[in-house]
């Protein structure tokens, strides 16, 4: 599991370089949400048959721009570009089609991506592209299996992040249309070893880390997004839906369709310069 831990080490320096360098008196958005929906999975580790049930989740994700200035002056370079980063825990319960065994699932989501913005003013439409990068982590628990009572979904992408959105004005209110999608490129995920010995019940379930891909493992999450801006909060109302699916000799499938509630909110962060106090 060593490649994993490095893989951690690497996303976590990345994400305090990016809040150390970009941490200045610039506007961030910050949006917490809560998301309820259904789930379809199947996990032939623990059973060949398809699971269905509910998804719960807390989710936040915050957008800022880059700095565009320095103590020499502004230097103009990344007044297009921002970044986006995300974090979403889910709890989900699905059963048999006869219900009489489930499996719990606890989801763990979290990433950081950076996009180019073309902005047609005109008609309040803009337009993002860029890369992500994203860990997966879902372990679940079989009801009623004492041999393979745990699985895990983990992964580790490089994605593709692409979107639209359209703002308009209304009367003391503004709105924002916003449709984000994202699909993976190339990563890393976990495989178990299906029947790795005869009784499983008296050794450690072990696995392997592969290289992955679209040929082998896919994952696809898109959302649509409503921000209703009044004169003293904002609210974001959505869709979403989300599909993971790979396997090798045995398949695994995720799928999730969801409505979100959340609150918007903007603020400054200004850098400390100097500590001294006089």
């Amino acid at each position: 599991m060593k490649p994993l831990s490095h893989i951690v080490s690497v996303v976590l320096i990345a994400l305090c370089a990016t809040c150390c360098l970009h941490a200045e008196n610039v506007e961030h958005e910050s949006v917490l949400h809560l998301n309820y929906g259904g789930m379809w999975q199947q996990d032939q580790y623990l059973s060949p048959l398809l699971y269905r049930g509910m998804k719960v989740g807390l989710g936040n994700e915050w957008w800022q721009p880059y700095r565009t200035s320095t103590r020499l002056g502004k230097t103009g370079k990344l007044d297009n570009w921002q970044h986006l980063g995300s974090v979403n825990l889910q709890f989900a319960w699905t059963y048999n089609p006869t219900y009489s065994n489930l499996i719990y699932s606890v989801g763990l989501q979290g990433g950081w991506g950076t996009f180019y913005t073309w902005s047609f003013r005109d008609c309040g439409v803009q337009v993002l592209l860029g890369p992500y990068v994203e860990l997966d982590c879902m372990p679940k628990r079989h009801g009623s299996n004492v041999n393979k009572p745990y699985s895990v979904d983990f992964a580790a992408d490089i994605m593709a992040m692409g979107g639209v959105s359209y703002s308009f004005h209304g009367q003391h209110t503004s709105y924002r249309l916003r449709y984000l999608a994202r699909v993976n490129l190339i990563g890393v995920d976990f495989l178990p070893d299906y029947w790795q010995s005869y009784y499983e019940i008296a050794s450690d379930i072990s696995g392997d880390l592969r290289c992955s891909g679209m040929w082998n493992h896919i994952t696809i999450r898109h959302n649509l997004t409503l921000d209703l801006q009044f004169p003293h909060s904002t609210w974001r109302v959505g869709v979403g839906h989300e599909y993971v699916g790979y396997g090798k000799d045995i398949m695994f499938s995720r799928e999730q369709v969801y409505v979100t509630i959340g609150t918007c909110f903007r603020y400054r962060v200004r850098p400390n310069h100097n500590l001294t106090e006089f």
